[in-house]
């Protein structure tokens, strides 16, 4: 009988793997690039706790930071006009919008679509008739992102300011293998990284909005949310017909809270309706409060009118004052619906005693921003705002300052 022998099977040896390098990183047709890349860790939120982030600097201080906004409005309502006035006051170290102090900085025109004559007459009919070496413009679509980059590089680090007018100019068609969701947002994700990168560096881009006026101005940008989505801020010139010297700019931004501001257009271009912006501010509340009365019924603009003459009522005293009218035609349970109708809108009040009453004073405003410039700027004229008798501004309303706003 003879013994088995055991026999030992020889061990394999892994093959070592090699360590991704940058070379091997680059994408090739046919690389799973992900396994070559190691997993990114996540960060510590204590760390973003500790996290310092610069300060934000200001187009219009307290009314428009630093960054890539779109300025988007009806055609031929006055947008071009609103964003040559923002220009020269930058370029000149002037008053934007008749009010607000900026500080000096260069300035980039891209006007794609007036050409230079009509370039010509609006800067004389704004009555300007020297500019300093710092406002610059270009009317070249074909080459206007190159000059816009060479703009840029050279004046890094000096806050500069490019005006782009209008998006459509640079856009170019849209490739087959694009949604117009991705076409948009990668025609805006450049610019928009081109200020983030040098902060202070901001771009105004200058867009046609929907034909229709419903929805926020978010919406009411043409194309999809790919350009909203791709900017820092929506600036929407909301104007109801260019009859209509009055006008309300609105101010989506990302970092900070918005607002919206009433604006009037005169002889020497777009300027705020008010003596300070508290009060442009108020107005421009006032407008929305209007435009909603104006599209009340019949029954209820006569049910305001009422109220506004004698004051709170009950439903039954209001219906007998309706009465009255010579053209009165709704019954007393009507008169009630209607009233309600008016409440659960905002437009009137009731008390505990069943009267109502018109809303006519402001509700309270959010507190002010304090935009925090340099010191041979002054600060934007927010107005005697403490209820003082010899202010224009004599609502009660408390000015109450803010922390420094700080880039998120």
């Amino acid at each position: 009988m003879t013994a088995s022998k055991s026999v030992s099977k020889p061990t394999r040896r892994r093959r070592p793997v090699p360590k991704a390098s940058v070379k091997d990183t680059e994408p090739t047709f046919g690389e799973d690039v992900a396994e070559a890349l190691s997993n990114p860790a996540p960060k510590k939120a204590n760390d973003l706790l500790q996290q310092e982030f610069p300060e934000l600097d200001w187009i219009v201080p307290g009314v428009i930071p630093d960054g890539c906004h779109l300025l988007i409005a009806a055609p031929k309502i006055g947008k071009s006009l609103l964003t040559l006035g923002v220009g020269i006051a930058c370029a000149t170290g002037g008053k934007v919008l008749g009010l607000v102090k900026v500080r000096q900085r260069p300035v980039l025109l891209l006007d794609l679509e007036s050409g230079e004559r009509r370039l010509q007459s609006r800067l004389k009919a704004l009555g300007v008739r020297t500019l300093p070496g710092s406002f610059e413009y270009h009317t070249d679509p074909d080459t206007a992102l190159t000059v816009l980059r060479s703009f840029l590089d050279e004046h890094r680090g000096e806050s500069p300011l490019v005006i782009l007018d209008t998006l459509s100019g640079v856009m170019g068609s849209r490739p087959r293998d694009m949604t117009q969701f991705q076409h948009e947002k990668s025609t805006l994700q450049p610019l928009q990284k081109l200020c983030a990168d040098d902060p202070g560096t901001s771009i105004i881009v200058v867009h046609h909005n929907r034909k229709s006026r419903e929805g926020d101005s978010v919406d009411a940008s043409s194309g999809t949310h790919g350009l909203t989505a791709a900017v820092d801020g929506i600036l929407a010139l909301n104007r109801p017909s260019r009859r209509e010297a009055g006008a309300t700019l609105i101010c989506e931004l990302r970092d900070i809270e918005g607002d919206e501001y009433a604006l009037l257009l005169g002889v020497d271009g777009w300027v705020f309706d008010g003596a300070s912006l508290l009060e442009a501010r108020m107005n421009a509340m006032e407008h929305r409060r209007q435009e909603r009365v104006a599209k009340q019924g019949d029954l209820n603009s006569e049910l305001m009118d009422l109220l506004r003459l004698h004051g709170p009522m009950t439903p039954a005293v209001a219906y007998e004052v309706y009465q009255r009218e010579p053209n009165a035609t709704a019954n007393v349970q009507s008169v009630r619906n209607a009233l309600a109708r008016l409440r659960s809108r905002g437009l009137v009040s009731k008390n505990a005693g069943g009267k109502y009453a018109l809303l006519l004073a402001t509700p309270e405003l959010p507190e002010l921003r304090v935009a925090a410039v340099s010191p041979d700027v002054s600060s934007p004229d927010f107005g005697d705002v403490k209820g003082n008798s010899n202010s224009r501004n004599s609502g009660g309303y408390t000015k109450r300052a803010t922390p420094r706003q700080t880039r998120r």
